[in-house]
């Protein structure tokens, strides 16, 4: 232990000759503030007193805002303003979307764009976001909320479509994260240890003083060690963020307290997750410890961990949460912290290297395991947090969080929970309904198959989900049998049948669930893939679109109207109010009934306007679509050729390879 704080203190006071103003990606000193306690630490066993004064200012927001998209979704028996008027605090609504690289940031935009008061198109279902208190997303997803949230709450039709921007979500060649031309050659500077050579793949990595490589050498020289996480986060930066200041290469997420959209409560709380991987191990379950970044705290509400920091001072070497010199600022870098939500580099030992995997050719399998053992065992394929924020916390069970120098994360989705759900859906902020969006491909034709909400389900009754409550899910095999990945499905939707799943006293939320889908667009893309026509771009928006309005309202007219009733299910539940005859048939449609499937199941590979099917005249057959002709954004329809049923599911091999390369290149640096 002497030991450990000598070398602590040493680290500590090499931060003296470190910057003491903003230096780009590098963390910098800055004077500590008064701490009430002498600590920045806090027990996990409520939302912060920042977050409770926010949110009850947001309240007053939402109760309007709900009030005007109930009004607009032609609600039948409802007062609106007397409903409202009766209720204390309104209903609290959150957002959930999933991971799964661009195909996750792009289809959860155009369902956000869907439900945005500020979108011009028609068949939107504006005012939902603007009803929401939070708004969480991981991996791919945090890519979506990061930006947004980053540039004051803007508009993704303002991103997108208003046609000056060429920068922002520019996904093709011009800001695409890797180059394309000879990327087959990486292999010789990787056989060659040779990791300038293999970084030098990156679009940004040298290209001028402003390179990504120098950001790197930027944090390290301020005394920070770097992975494959940092350079993985600004390279996305320059795809996600305006090019101001190097593409915000100081921004933070800290920063998000001061932009005005937050200040005023006119945007949701937003926040992030990632996951902690045990030292010297390479497993990842639904036991791993979930770490939240929101604008004011950096922690978890799992007992492993059971602890909450000021995320504005990561990096400050601490004791218990008490600084040991100096405190410093930076480190939570909004690059950093995207890049260590989408740190899924780990994953390649499981799902490329592996005794059982196929996918690659057995020489190349062979040389990648073996550098990428190395990676791991260095720890250089995941985020590093070091110093540890919660080094010899009082209030963390796990020993191998408290008593190491550092914290190791990755990427949030790896353990099967690719919905944030357990972050959002806890005891602790006493959800009534929450909208998950799953855009994750969980089968063999990369389209989700509910394994999402099973892993949310399952996880409240380990020990790491005391305070997760869930309603109850069927399994996969449900999901498919029972076409509830065609169509949106609500959960938990009568609050006295859910009382043995109850904790403390809070009722899992209502549980609404947008599985991605076709209506004109394949949007089934692999998560590995990296670049994308700005025609693909706004086609994978255009079908998150229409996921979230049922195709702009043309299949469920009323669909709307059924929404607010989701909405509304608690409070009338609280106050024993009676559901209309219109929320009644509304939850006839969309309420999971209870039953299973039985015996076998097959999985079919076409989708209905409400179903699955295998029958070859609809979607992905070589007629006319016969769900897609009432689509309101106008955009072109892919040729037949890029979207054959075998193209679809093509893995996108060389993009994986890369990035696996890009991970074992850094085991050399």
């Amino acid at each position: 232990m002497l030991k450990t704080s000598i070398c602590l203190l040493i680290w500590g006071l090499s931060l003296v000759l470190a910057a003491t103003e903003r230096n780009g990606y590098a963390p910098y000193t800055a004077e500590c503030p008064a701490l009430a306690k002498g600590t920045f630490l806090r027990e996990g066993n409520s939302i912060s007193d920042q977050e409770a004064d926010w949110l009850k200012k947001r309240k007053v927001k939402t109760k309007q805002a709900l009030s005007d998209f109930l009004k607009s979704a032609n609600m039948t028996n409802l007062d609106v303003d007397k409903f409202l008027e009766d209720s204390e605090d309104g209903v609290n609504l959150g957002l959930a979307f999933s991971g799964g690289g661009y195909r996750a940031m792009l289809n959860g935009a155009g369902s956000l764009l869907a439900l945005d008061s500020r979108t011009s198109f028609e068949g939107n279902f504006g005012g939902i976001l603007q009803s929401a208190n939070y708004i969480g997303g991981l991996s791919g997803s945090s890519w979506l909320v990061s930006s947004l949230a980053l540039q004051n709450w803007t508009t993704v039709e303002e991103i997108v479509f208003d046609g000056t921007n060429q920068i922002l979500w520019n996904l093709n060649e011009t800001q695409q994260v890797v180059r394309q031309e000879g990327l087959w050659t990486i292999v010789f500077p990787v056989l060659f240890k040779n990791l300038n050579g293999v970084l030098a793949y990156l679009k940004f990595w040298d290209n001028d003083k402003n390179g990504i490589k120098f950001d790197l050498e930027k944090k390290e020289a301020a005394g920070f060690p770097t992975s494959v996480t940092d350079p993985w986060g600004r390279a996305s930066a320059h795809q996600l963020f305006p090019s101001d200041d190097n593409y915000y290469s100081s921004a933070t997420w800290s920063d998000i307290r001061n932009m005005e959209a937050f200040a005023n409560q006119d945007m949701p709380f937003p926040f992030i997750t990632a996951l902690g991987r045990k030292p010297g191990t390479v497993v990842y379950n639904l036991n791993s410890t979930v770490v939240e970044m929101n604008p004011f705290e950096f922690g978890s509400f799992d007992p492993s961990l059971n602890s909450f920091t000021d995320i504005m001072y990561l990096g400050t070497n601490v004791s218990n949460g008490k600084p040991l010199g100096e405190c410093v600022k930076g480190f939570d870098n909004a690059a950093f912290a995207m890049g260590t939500s989408a740190s899924l580099f780990n994953m390649f030992l499981n799902t490329l290297v592996c005794d059982e995997c196929d996918s690659l050719n057995g020489i190349v399998k062979w040389v990648l395991k073996r550098f990428l053992d190395g990676l791991s065992s260095t720890y250089e394929d995941i985020a590093l947090y070091k110093p540890n924020p919660f080094y010899e916390s009082e209030f963390t069970k796990s020993d191998n969080i408290s008593a190491s120098d550092t914290l190791y994360l990755m990427d949030g989705g790896l353990a099967g929970e690719v919905i944030p759900l357990s972050t959002l859906m806890i005891k602790e902020r006493k959800m009534d309904v929450v909208f998950a969006f799953d855009n994750s491909n969980d089968n063999a034709i990369n389209w989700p198959d509910g394994i999402a909400l099973v892993s949310s389900y399952e996880r409240q009754f380990s020990e790491q989900g005391n305070s997760v409550v869930c309603p109850y899910v069927p399994d996969t095999q449900t999901f498919l049998e029972k076409n509830l990945t065609a169509k949106p499905t609500f959960f938990g939707c009568d609050a006295k049948n859910l009382t043995a799943l109850t904790k403390d006293g809070v009722i899992p939320p209502l549980l609404v669930y947008f599985p991605n889908r076709p209506y004109e667009y394949y949007s089934n893309v692999s998560t590995y893939r990296l670049s994308y026509s700005d025609e693909e771009r706004k086609g994978l928006i255009k079908n998150g679109f229409e996921v979230a309005t049922r195709l702009n309202g043309t299949i469920d007219p009323e669909f709307k109207a059924c929404l607010g009733c989701a909405m509304i299910r608690r409070e009338e539940e609280r106050r024993d109010i009676e559901q209309s005859e219109q929320c009644k048939q509304c939850f006839e449609r969309y309420c999971w009934d209870g039953s299973l499937a039985e015996g076998e199941v097959t999985v079919k590979v076409n989708f209905t306007a409400d179903g699955l099917t295998n029958d070859d005249t609809v979607f992905y057959g070589s007629g006319p679509s016969v769900v897609s002709e009432q689509s309101l954004i106008s955009f072109p329809r892919r040729d037949e050729e890029s979207t054959s049923f075998s193209a679809r599911l093509e893995p996108n091999i060389s993009w994986t390879i890369w990035l696996a390369l890009l991970s074992v290149g850094i085991y050399f640096q």
